[in-house]
């Protein structure tokens, strides 16, 4: 069996190896559990070989290309690892953009197959879909079939001892897109290598083991790799739960007995306000990463179920966590923890030298897991193996880093640097904003100035003018936000974090409309 001492990063697995070693050493280990449903490692290995035997058969090639249309379900798995198999290139794609941006994804892909639930068909241009691919295999419709001539999952994927012949690994494991919240999405090239380095920084930062039983509450189309490495490589076990409800995941922790769950800081406020009747005894390790976790949620989630929430900080750049709260080194106060081994981070200033304790900067990273670019060619500032990460931060005399903001999100109001969060953090104490995002919108006298978003509480009540009145009390004059609107909810990407690209390409509709009114 696998064991976390093996997690050797001078001797990196492939993804398709780890599959190996658990169908040779633990093969009727639980490898997925989904619903009522568990397969073990032994069966996942089997509807591997069967469907890779189909894809081959379909056309795909090593260095083909792969679209994957799925939320968390098993199907999922089965696709990544079997078009790993072939070396081939899985592909997710965000089925929360709209159809039309959805198809100018797949279109400009070019891939030879796709995966496609039947529930997402409605997300998607089936006839972009079926022209764009060779071959679409169709899932959740009990073998019926399609009018689109898609086929049937039963029909493509059964279990099989034959191994399909290997074309041969090639270093690229998959297209890793970024969530674009802040920006378009780019494809990032994402190794073997980088995931089980990643994944040999998330052992060694948490103590995971064999035992442990992950449940991922990222969205599928985001980092689809983090769903399953961390169990694939210590040969432990993972939940895979579609619904994003509190009751509904603290019932599967109870029932599948969950140690480690992954997840964003809604997610936990969420439990802390409608599960609090739950006991989740069995979990140890409950990380937030993918956005800033309000020192509020930490401890209000620490008071209902006495587990603390373990702050990280990752991107599909540096491919996962690379900067974490530990069960041995954990800090409740917003920050981010320290440098995972296997990483080197340093903080700038605009300059390019090295910033001083408590000094913000930009943080750059360094590392094997840290990818080598995009595959559209798109830039990726990498200076001496150095990624500059465009996020800001600094660190303390401790070592424990601190997120200060997006570097593109960076305010100059009348020469002074006014940080979006810092005032999104001062507008979340009020007590009836339950939301809020704060960008730059063009002013004709002032030139950019920031505009607040916020987004009332069920049942509470303040207006625009109140809400400034608390700003002038509670944060320096230049921070002040010159224009706010309150809305009734914000636009959110699928992974749960607030999408200040499509806010703010709306922003001027939002502000005229509400001044009409």
């Amino acid at each position: 069996m696998l064991n976390v001492s093996k997690l050797n990063i001078n001797e990196c697995k492939t993804i398709d190896d780890a599959l190996n070693e658990n169908w040779t050493n633990n093969p009727d280990r639980a490898f997925i559990h989904y619903k009522a449903q568990t397969l073990t490692y032994g069966n996942v290995y089997r509807l591997v070989n069967g469907l890779s035997e189909f894809l081959s058969a379909a056309g795909v090639k090593k260095g083909s290309k792969v679209c994957m249309i799925l939320p968390r379900v098993p199907e999922l798995i089965i696709t990544f690892l079997a078009t790993v198999r072939l070396g081939a290139l899985p592909v997710p794609v965000n089925f929360t953009l709209g159809k039309q941006e959805a198809a100018s994804f797949i279109l400009a892909v070019n891939p030879v197959a796709a995966v496609v639930h039947e529930k997402l068909l409605a997300s998607i241009d089936c006839e972009v879909l079926g022209s764009a691919c060779q071959t679409t295999i169709i899932t959740g419709k009990d073998g019926r079939p399609h009018p689109n001539g898609f086929i049937p999952w039963d029909s493509a994927c059964y279990p099989s001892n034959t191994v399909t012949q290997l074309m041969g690994q090639q270093p690229l494991a998959y297209l890793n897109y970024t969530t674009g919240s802040t920006s378009s999405p780019k494809g990032a090239l994402a190794t073997h290598e980088n995931i089980y380095v990643n994944t040999a920084a998330a052992v060694a930062a948490m103590g995971f083991t064999q035992d442990d039983v992950h449940m991922c509450m990222f969205s599928s189309f985001a980092h689809p790799h983090e769903l399953f490495a961390r169990a694939l490589f210590t040969g432990a076990s993972i939940v895979l739960l579609e619904e994003i409800n509190p009751k509904t995941m603290a019932a599967a922790i109870c029932y599948s007995k969950v140690t480690a769950m992954m997840g964003i800081a809604p997610l936990y406020d969420m439990l802390t306000s409608h599960a609090k009747n739950f006991k989740l005894d069995t979990l140890r390790i409950a990380e937030s990463g993918g956005m800033y976790t309000r020192p509020d949620v930490l401890n209000g989630f620490y008071n209902a179920f006495g587990i603390p929430i373990l702050c990280v900080w990752g991107s599909t750049e540096t491919t996962g966590i690379a900067i974490a709260n530990t069960p041995s080194a954990c800090r409740m106060d917003g920050s981010m923890g320290r440098v995972c081994p296997y990483y080197d981070i340093k903080v700038i200033n605009d300059d390019g030298t090295e910033a001083k304790v408590s000094q913000p900067g930009e943080l750059l990273f360094k590392g094997p897991a840290v990818i080598s670019g995009y595959i559209e060619g798109s830039e990726f500032t990498l200076i001496d193996g150095w990624y500059h990460s465009g996020d800001l931060g600094w660190r303390d005399k401790d070592g424990f880093f601190y997120f200060t903001d997006r570097k593109s999100g960076l305010l100059k109001v009348a020469g002074l640097k006014v940080y979006p969060l810092q005032v999104e953090l001062v507008l979340l104490e009020h007590p009836a904003i339950k939301e809020a995002a704060v960008i730059g919108v063009e002013d004709k006298l002032r030139g950019d100035v920031p505009a607040a978003f916020v987004v009332l509480h069920d049942g509470a009540s303040a207006t625009e003018d109140e809400i400034l009145h608390y700003c002038n009390k509670n944060m320096a004059h230049y921070m002040i936000p010159k224009k706010m609107r309150i809305i009734d909810e914000l636009p959110k990407i699928g992974s749960g974090k607030i999408d200040k690209k499509t806010l703010a390409q709306s922003a001027g509709k939002i502000l005229s409309k509400a001044v009409s009114a």
